[in-house]
């Protein structure tokens, strides 16, 4: 009897060796298979990472070249303004210049025309007056149309100069 209760120990304790050990089995390829999973998910989180560093990187690089490009057109629209205020001076520049010229021209025309009439003046006294036929003096060649400045100069009369001459 007491080797029949030995071999049923026996038994049982096989039993639960054999249950003991497929529990171990079942708890190790649970525990693997846990670990499989969290490396999975640690290399798609690591995917993960390196994905959104290298859309990071993309982000930064297209900001750059934004920046870049921002740069490059304001100082394009600078050098454009600064041309045109350098347009603008010259212009008046050469507009004031013009304006220097055309007053020395005028001025120069004044001081011909008031030497002209002091020549005219000082002809005038010397010879006398002489009556004027048509718009010139009698016995004087005709000058074809051509204005007074053109022409001599001696044939104006005293009276007509200022309107004339400014």
């Amino acid at each position: 009897m007491w080797e029949k209760r030995e071999e049923e120990w026996e038994r049982e304790k096989a039993a639960r060796d054999r249950l003991m050990n497929e529990v171990l089995v079942g708890r190790q390829r649970q525990i693997q298979e846990k670990m499989e999973l969290n490396r999975r998910a640690q290399e798609e989180s690591i995917k993960y990472r390196e994905q959104l560093i290298k859309e990071l990187e993309e982000a930064k690089e297209l900001t750059r070249r934004e920046k870049e490009q921002e740069e490059e057109l304001k100082t394009a629209r600078r050098r454009e303004l600064e041309a045109q205020v350098l347009q603008r001076r010259l212009q008046e520049q050469e507009e004031q210049q013009r304006r220097r010229e055309e007053e020395e021209e005028e001025s120069s025309a004044r001081q011909r025309c008031q030497e002209l009439v002091q020549q005219e003046a000082k002809r005038m006294a010397e010879q006398g007056y002489r009556p004027r036929v048509g718009g010139r003096a009698v016995g004087q060649p005709v000058h074809l149309g051509l204005p007074w400045h053109m022409g001599d100069g001696l044939t104006q009369t005293q009276s007509s100069l200022p309107l004339i001459c400014p």
